[in-house]
């Protein structure tokens, strides 16, 4: 916390200065370098973006009270009332209905709660919830929380056993009246993911019939069901085991994660000593769909007479603060995420150019294309030989001008125009702006992030909407 000395008004300033560093190779993020107590709401809106882009947060070193905890929770939405869930029954020892407290001993706190199988929180709630906090009070051994990410999963599931689940319905164990679609779309980031709630609490499944009817799956098509998620968790060498230390809090994303307490987490206290976790959790706001909130724009202009089509990534992707958006290669990646036959939008004539410009006019934030500026003005699209027949560099700020260095990238900004920026992503080099300033149709001059442009035929889109 800062100290700021305005007139005779001493006023408080909350830093939200902190470094991230990769838990895995797929996902997770360690924040270094924060205590959660000092931030303010707009750190935790940052917070809240890096979650959703890195699908859980560890928090090391915490020294947090009960009603720190609440409050940080509340900084991020509306906190879920614990004991209203209706398998969830209110320990003494619980300060406040809106925190669970979780331990291997009874006289301390719940026992036997997330051992249950692989699951995502609020599973008893028409929306799953949105984020869950895990805070380490006191850890035993050998008690990890196993995490593991459900777009993975998903994604290395066979196509035909992919077309079975999107007919199944998941039932809760705990209210018959929760049914969701097992496989559905991510309501922040749009990507694929599972309402996954396993063992005992999942109830008898329902399978949608060609006549728009849902029938009630048998206990063994069910259970044939819960074996296949199990089985494709478990051989997807994606699992993340935490293993605590006293202070550790762990923020997840919820509907993009799955997670259960690990082997040992009940081991009695005389034996691996005491395990004491409280937990909050953020209500979610959206029932699960398998619609996107993607729009698509589609024509059929040469050279895809078959169509082709573009779409924005604003709003699928976060970044916590400006000057902090993905290379290039990243963006290439986000747009597979989202469909794996799509890419970053190529534009390889004017009137397809025309066609992006109405929708990155409309997002009113820079777009990369799926381009490469390798000398001079020349621009190669992907896929094409030759180079591009047009360019539609914007010529009042001098582009292509590599800026402070080498900029062999292109990104679409203002009024359809071009700018050159490194591959790399963000500028590093001191005195530099990280992210393009650029002067939009408003007639404002700022930094920008730039966002993913992708494109996909439509035939892909077709079928990948299936699931």
């Amino acid at each position: 916390m800062n100290l700021i000395i305005i007139g005779h008004v001493i006023k408080l300033v909350s830093s939200c200065e902190y470094v991230l560093q990769p838990v895995t190779k797929t996902f997770g993020a360690e924040v270094v370098g924060i205590s959660l107590i000092d931030i303010d709401n707009l750190c935790a809106d940052r917070l809240k973006h890096e979650a959703f882009m890195h699908r859980f947060l560890l928090f090391r070193d915490q020294k947090l009270t009960w009603q720190d905890q609440i409050r940080f929770t509340e900084q991020l939405g509306q906190p879920f009332v614990e004991t209203s869930s209706i398998n969830r029954k209110r320990h003494e020892k619980i300060p406040d209905q809106r925190l669970g407290v979780f331990s291997n001993d009874p006289a301390e706190g719940l026992t036997m709660v997330g051992v249950e199988g692989w699951h995502v929180d609020g599973n008893v709630a028409q929306a799953p919830h949105m984020f869950t906090l895990i805070y380490c009070v006191n850890n035993n051994k050998n008690g990890p929380t196993l995490v593991v990410p459900l777009r993975e999963i998903v994604n290395t599931l066979s196509d035909e056993n992919r077309r079975m689940l999107k007919n199944v319905y998941f039932v809760s164990a705990h209210n018959s009246s929760i049914i969701h679609p097992l496989l559905y779309k991510d309501p922040n980031r749009n990507d694929d993911t599972i309402m996954i709630a396993l063992g005992k609490l999942s109830g008898q499944y329902l399978e949608a019939l060609p006549n728009g009817t849902k029938r009630n799956m048998t206990l063994e098509e069910t259970r044939a069901v819960m074996d296949l998620l199990e089985m494709t968790i478990l051989t997807s060498n994606q699992i993340y085991g935490h293993h605590y230390r006293p202070g550790d809090l762990l923020m997840l994303y919820n509907p993009s994660v799955a997670h259960m307490a690990g082997p040992g987490s009940q081991t009695p206290r005389n034996i691996s000593g005491l395990r004491l976790m409280t937990r909050s959790t953020v209500a979610g706001t959206t029932t699960p769909s398998p619609t996107t909130h993607i729009r698509y724009y589609c024509n059929t202009l040469a050279p895809f007479e078959n169509g082709y089509c573009l779409f924005s990534l604003k709003g699928s992707v976060y970044y916590p603060s400006i000057g902090k958006h993905d290379s290039f290669d990243k963006a290439r990646e986000r747009c597979k995420n989202i469909n794996k036959h799509a890419d970053l939008a190529v534009l390889p004539s004017v009137e397809w150019n025309e066609f992006a410009k109405e929708i990155i006019s409309r997002t009113e934030v820079p777009h990369w294309l799926n381009a490469n500026n390798p000398e001079g003005t020349y621009v190669f699209w992907e896929g094409f030989s030759e180079k591009s027949k047009f360019t539609l560099w914007d010529q009042k700020s001098g582009q292509p001008n590599d800026h402070d260095m080498f900029e062999d990238c292109v990104v679409m900004g203002p009024y359809g125009h071009w700018f050159d920026l490194p591959c790399s992503g963000p500028k590093t080099a001191p005195g530099t702006d990280p992210g393009p300033v650029m002067t939009w149709e408003d007639g404002e001059r700022r930094m920008y992030n730039v966002y993913p442009l992708c494109g996909v035929s439509q035939e892909e889109i077709e079928n990948h909407e299936l699931v």
